[in-house]
């Protein structure tokens, strides 16, 4: 998405009106939501964390204007609030959320590595899980939709999403870019 584009929906936000963080949900929730598995075992937690970050957004800019890049907010809160959960759990070092932000910086044969190594992880995935893994993920689907598609419940995508995502974690980098790039191009 455009620079333009977002600061519209900040500006929205700002004025008190929901279709900016309706905007900024749907530009950035995928996203996130990927971004949180980086440090989080369970895709239920990182839908919390995800939702939680979006809720004290809409909190703050009821109580005062919203200033700077909502990306790099959205991102930063995300990585903190996982970091946070994690630290309660004392299951992992929070050293390891230090350095979060090389994730999403990759070089182009770097990208390239990665698209091939994520091509080969989705073939290892179970049939059901690649299917639901790339409607939900690389599609932009619903839940609900793919659940009506494929003749499943909604907890059955769920489940199916987090343990692809689970078996994908070394290639979430990847994945995070690709969301990110189909954004910014399906807005030019």
């Amino acid at each position: 998405m455009e620079t333009r584009d977002e600061n519209i929906l900040v500006r929205q936000l700002n004025d008190g009106d929901e279709n900016g963080l309706r905007g900024l949900f749907l530009l950035y929730y995928k996203p996130l939501l990927v971004y949180a598995m980086h440090f989080l075992d369970s895709f239920d937690e990182a839908e919390d964390v995800v939702q939680e970050v979006f809720c004290r957004f809409w909190e703050r800019s009821c109580r005062e204007s919203f200033e700077g890049s909502p990306r790099a907010y959205l991102f930063s809160s995300v990585k903190n609030n996982s970091a946070r959960r994690v630290k309660e759990r004392s299951r992992y070092s929070v050293d390891s959320f230090e350095n979060a932000e090389e994730l999403l910086v990759y070089t182009e044969e770097h990208v390239e590595q990665e698209r091939e190594e994520l091509s080969r992880a989705l073939e290892r995935l179970p049939e059901q899980g690649r299917v639901v893994f790339s409607l939900v993920v690389l599609e932009d689907m619903k839940y609900k939709e793919v659940a009506d598609q494929l003749g499943i419940s909604i907890n059955t995508v769920k489940t199916h999403l987090s343990r692809a995502m689970k078996q994908l974690r070394g290639s979430l980098g990847i994945i995070l870019l690709m969301i990110l790039e189909g954004r910014s191009s399906s807005v030019s």
